[in-house]
């Protein structure tokens, strides 16, 4: 548990380090590692090459004293096994001249058999040898790696040399030459073998060596890492230093363009981010005190946090300013429908009233009661508008009950189907779930519905599909409502709901501003979207009554 919790300060520690100081360990420890990897393989390869050379040496030295043994000494030693013998002493003596010609080799003779116990019979072995153990005319426990080479010298009857291998008498590479008699059977085996220490101590000198220059080169490449990346970053660091200054404020600050590569750009684009930076805030103190916050002498802004709360306060007061406007609007329409309502709805009443009595004679003509239809239907048309203003006058918010929506969208469906199908060749489809309650005015909320269903089928003058759907979605009861009518451009959905604008030829926009108060009301709001030449959809959203 320490050791993690050492590996996290450790890693915290670095994580904090500033980015020169990353790069510079980073880089450093890369080329550290280059250097060491290079230098190990630069000294296995060079030690491998050695080795080949002392391997070639021995088969060398091996191949010219096994010339000098003499064939018939070899044989009588092997007849007699006597250490008194003159044919022993003889090859002893030419043997014991290995090691005084070379100080790091030394041989003996070895009879071409092998013993159950994976022994060797040494013959003749050198005085050097002698002293150290290898008997003459005695039994021999050899590594493995050195019986294997001797036993390919005696099957392929050639001259082999062993590979690197460590004994209790050292490291060695032993060559092994095949002795034949004057029937050219093996006869005995000359082993020389060369010490191999010297592989050792050349690694020891060669190690000893390359630390010694690579702290040197270490040290200095440091330096040269350094003073370099410190140059190199001099531009990043600017720019670090430039964004601290901006963070307090201040956008004057420019920094030099050094050259055109990818940190000139860099710096080219932190000026042009500045100088806008600058114009903006200018622009936001200047419409701050546009907007009367009765502080002129107010210091100009100069802190993100700062702009980014002023700019809130500036969108809230637009909307306060929008929604006072809205309903300045909304009032004057309320008191026009009021006037409108009082002074014309009366006369219109009388009006309609003789053109029904009219309407009734027998002795009129065909034409004179088309006439007569004509402006009863004119005079609908203009009780329906009154009736309309009448609802933005005296908006009923109080009488709420509550509603499941897939059965009242059922019903209002009903009463739109046969205007459906008189008026054109438009197919409905309805999804409704029931169980969705809200509370509403069952009476404004069919008006709101009708007049959206209405407006879609008046939308497909030459046909298409009519759509009406209720469910639940985030907290809301949603009617959605979708025809394949003309649809509406984005300058024209920005309007809508607008007093006095229509896309009808005969519409006032009085129906839809009506709707929009009516949701609005209700806590509810409403969602169009719309392509010219594709459709509408209207999505009414109205909160879901408490359980």
């Amino acid at each position: 548990m320490e050791k993690g919790l050492g590996e996290r300060i450790m890693k915290e520690q670095l994580n904090n380090l500033p980015l020169f100081r990353k790069i510079l360990l980073f880089s450093f420890f890369v080329s550290l590692i280059l250097v060491i990897s290079t230098a190990g393989i630069s000294l296995l390869l060079q030690t491998k090459q050695m080795e080949k050379q002392l391997r070639f040496r021995v088969v060398e030295m091996s191949t010219l004293w096994g010339t000098i043994l003499n064939i018939d000494d070899l044989k009588n030693v092997k007849a007699e096994r006597s250490l008194d013998h003159p044919s022993f002493q003889s090859l002893k003596y030419s043997i014991s001249l290995v090691n005084e010609n070379a100080p790091y080799s030394n041989a003996f003779l070895l009879a071409p058999e092998v013993s159950a116990a994976g022994e060797l019979f040494v013959l003749v072995s050198s005085e050097d040898y002698e002293k150290k153990g290898v008997k003459s005319l005695s039994s021999l426990k050899v590594d493995g790696t050195f019986l294997k080479s001797f036993n390919e010298a005696i099957q392929n009857e050639k001259i082999v040399s062993s590979p690197l291998y460590r004994d209790e008498l050292g490291l060695w590479i032993t060559s092994f030459v095949p002795i034949s008699d004057h029937n050219g059977k093996v006869a005995a085996i000359l082993a020389m073998d060369i010490n191999a220490a010297i592989l050792s101590e050349y690694q020891k000198n060669i190690t000893l060596y390359l630390i010694g220059i690579f702290f040197v080169l270490i040290i200095i490449y440091y330096f040269v890492l350094k003073r370099g990346l410190r140059k190199f970053l001099n531009p990043v660091n600017e720019i670090i230093s430039g964004f601290n200054e901006v963070s307090k404020g201040n956008f004057e600050v420019k920094l030099k363009t050094a050259d055109q590569s990818d940190l000139g750009i860099l710096v080219e684009r932190f000026n042009a981010m500045t100088n806008q930076l600058s114009q903006l805030f200018d622009r936001l103190s200047a419409t701050t005190e546009q907007f009367g916050t009765g502080n002129k002498n107010m210091a100009p802004l100069h802190r993100f946090e700062e702009a980014i709360d002023e700019m809130e306060q500036i969108l809230h007061r637009t909307k306060i300013q929008r929604e006072l406007q809205r309903a300045e609007k909304m009032n004057a329409i309320g008191q026009l429908a009021a006037s409108v309502a009082h002074e014309i709805r009366n006369p219109m009443t009388v009006v309609k009233g003789f053109l029904q009595i009219f309407l009734a004679k027998e002795q009129m003509s065909e034409e004179e009661r088309m006439y007569i239809r004509l402006m009863i239907e004119e005079m609908h048309r203009a009780e329906t508008i009154i009736n309309d203003y009448l609802s933005l006058a005296k908006p009923d918010i109080e009488h709420m009950e509550l509603v499941d929506a897939g059965e009242f969208a059922s019903r209002v469906m009903d009463l739109m189907n046969s205007y459906a199908m008189m008026s054109k060749n438009i197919s409905i489809e309805i999804s409704l779930n029931h169980g969705v309650y809200i509370k509403s005015n069952p009476s404004e909320l069919r008006q709101v519905l009708i007049n959206i269903l209405k407006n879609g089928i008046e939308a497909m003058k030459d046909g298409g599909n009519l759509n009406l759907s209720v469910y639940k979605e985030n907290g809301y009861g949603v009617f959605k409502i979708s025809d394949t009518g003309i649809g509406m451009s984005k300058a024209e959905l920005e309007r809508l709901g607008t007093p006095f604008y229509s896309l009808k030829e005969k519409g006032t926009g009085i129906g839809m501003m009506v709707c929009y108060q009516i949701i609005e009301r209700m806590k509810g709001k409403i969602a169009v979207e719309s392509e010219v030449g594709i459709g509408t959809t209207f999505k009414i959203f109205i909160p879901l009554a408490e359980e």
